[in-house]
């Protein structure tokens, strides 16, 4: 046999050995380590609000957005307004999926959108975007610690569309 087609079939076991190699570490890449759940407390407030409002809060993937948000995919909560305003939710528990090697997290085994609705009486209702991913990176939204956000907003300022925010920050 001619050395050139040995040095050939080498090179192909080569490349064929890196590809599989390669795959294997992007399945491992994609794959969480684990799992960890994050508690996060949210407090709004919304001045201005119609009387008898009520406050819908989802937490879920934002590639779920909207699609899923309110068929129950998701943490899910229904309060409603007090004459000032406020709504204090109930805890909600985010689940981060994280890498294995560097410990970032996995956007999509990860909640990192909390959506809220308001609905007043009549008329169609209002929307708050509260992307986390930033306050997961930071890592002030982590397992074993709780999370307190307040939220001071008036009526005018909740958005009238549920689009999602643009870019993940």
């Amino acid at each position: 046999m001619d050395p050139i087609h040995r040095r050939r079939r080498w090179y192909y076991a080569l490349w064929s050995a890196l590809l599989a190699l390669s795959a294997g570490a992007l399945v491992l890449w994609e794959r969480p380590v684990r799992t960890d759940l994050a508690s996060l407390q949210l407090a709004l407030t919304v001045r201005e609000a119609p009387a008898g409002s009520r406050l819908q809060a989802w937490a879920g993937p934002r590639k779920r957005w909207p699609g899923a948000a309110w068929s129950g995919q998701g943490a899910f909560a229904d309060v409603a307004l007090t004459p000032a305003g406020e709504a204090p939710l109930p805890l909600l528990h985010i689940p981060i999926a994280r890498r294995r090697w560097v410990q970032d997290y996995i956007p999509r085994g990860t909640w990192d959108l909390v959506a809220m609705k308001v609905t007043p009486p009549s008329g169609p209702p209002r929307y708050y975007l509260l992307p986390i991913s930033i306050d997961i990176r930071s890592g002030l939204l982590r397992p074993k610690h709780r999370l307190i956000t307040s939220i001071n907003t008036t009526w005018n300022y909740l958005g009238v569309d549920a689009e999602p925010p643009i870019r993940v920050p």
